[in-house]
């Protein structure tokens, strides 16, 4: 009988947990009641995203009589690799088949994960995740093989991103027409003071209305939106997304011929996965303000749409920063690590990682990125 195991020794609170930075140590046991040939063994340390939907088309043929119609189904994919790293704990690829003796042997390893890994996440068309998987070549057989996934969350610290200290400001100019007649403009800008916030954090709206229409706003909608976009790189590239309201208020509007401003605040959600256009591009969360001034009758309402980030640490907080160093080469090669006991031992949700340790920013010990792989 083998029995393959691997142990991960620091994640955090053990549920699989771990930030990008983190120093992963773990162990491989491998268990024989006999004397087995095997030409290696091998951990394989894998992250990724990938997008996938599928959409019908519909093509015809023939005329008249003779017409006919068919739908085929069209498989949209993108894929981008984080980690890919096969690292040999005895043996190597093609080689002589050797003997392993019976008992039990352990194999240690431990790396340091990448600074720019993008967090784990689950989408309607695609998903962020990573594992790690141990591979026994069995000559002539099926592999003996254990494969654990495992959770990354980050803490941002917008501070680190100075650009987002600087405030927006956008404007929209509206008319108005009945028949042959165009009204006086109504002018709507809105305004925030910097475009960086944090979960938890309130977003400052100043809306200033110069309305002179004959036609009154009624109210002014504010949403918090939250676009999930997922590209495709075969067979073309295309994007698909999903667009959610995480708050949504309605609040004072302005009258015909008349001028007026107004300061409203969102408060943003205690729980929120992050702004990760920095790290992905196959699926991206990104997040805006849609500010909209309401009007009757069968007008089109005045939209503006301002593009904010989400983070971890806001500039008015005062959690320490974390200050990561930052990787020396592109992290897409490096290797990490991790643990399981048990397949049905899976890690948390995102949004369970994340309330499991919201304040907790794990400082990395500052080690060399890259495999250390020994046997005990």
């Amino acid at each position: 009988m083998t029995r393959l195991v691997i142990h991960l020794e620091n994640s955090q609170r053990g549920n699989h947990v771990f930030f990008p930075g983190n120093t992963l140590n773990g162990v491989v046991e491998l268990s024989l009641n006999e004397v087995k040939k095997f030409r290696g063994c091998y951990i394989l340390i894998y992250g990724f995203a990938r997008a996938h939907w599928t959409e019908t088309r519909t093509s015809s043929t023939g005329t008249g009589r003779n017409r006919r119609t068919t739908t085929h189904t069209v498989h949209y994919e993108g894929k981008e690799v984080f980690l890919n790293s096969k690292t040999y704990l005895f043996g190597h690829h093609g080689g002589d088949a050797q003997d392993v003796q019976p008992g039990i042997h352990r194999y240690n390893f431990s790396c340091q994960l990448p600074e720019m890994l993008p967090y784990t996440m689950d989408g309607a068309h695609g998903n962020i995740g990573y594992y790690v998987e141990c591979v026994i070549d069995v000559p002539w057989w099926f592999d003996e093989e254990v494969k654990v996934p495992f959770t990354v969350i980050r803490h941002d610290d917008l501070n680190l991103y100075p650009e987002l200290r600087m405030g927006q400001r956008m404007e929209e100019v509206k008319t108005f027409c009945c028949l042959f007649c165009e009204s006086g403009p109504l002018f709507m800008q809105v305004s925030i003071p910097h475009s960086g916030f944090a979960a938890g954090e309130k977003i400052p709206i100043q809306i200033h209305y110069k309305n002179s229409s004959d036609v009154e706003v009624l109210g002014t909608r504010l949403k918090l939106k939250r676009v999930i976009s997922f590209t495709s790189h075969t067979p073309s590239t295309k994007t698909r997304t999903d667009k959610e309201s995480m708050v949504e208020l309605y609040e004072r509007g302005v009258g015909e011929k008349a001028e007026v401003t107004h300061n409203f605040r969102i408060d943003v959600p205690g729980i929120l996965m992050n702004t990760n256009s920095r790290f992905c591009h196959v699926v991206r969360v990104e997040y805006y303000l849609k500010i909209e001034g309401v009007v009757g009758d069968c007008h089109t309402n005045p939209e503006i749409d301002i593009p904010i980030t989400i983070g971890s640490v806001g500039f008015s907080s005062s959690v320490p920063q974390t200050n990561y160093p930052q990787p020396s080469a592109p992290p897409t090669h490096f290797p990490t690590a991790l643990m399981a006991d048990e397949k049905d031992d899976l890690p948390p949700s995102f949004d369970e990682a994340v309330k499991m340790s919201k304040t907790e920013i794990v400082q990395s010990e500052k080690v060399p990125l890259g495999w250390n792989v020994t046997k005990s």
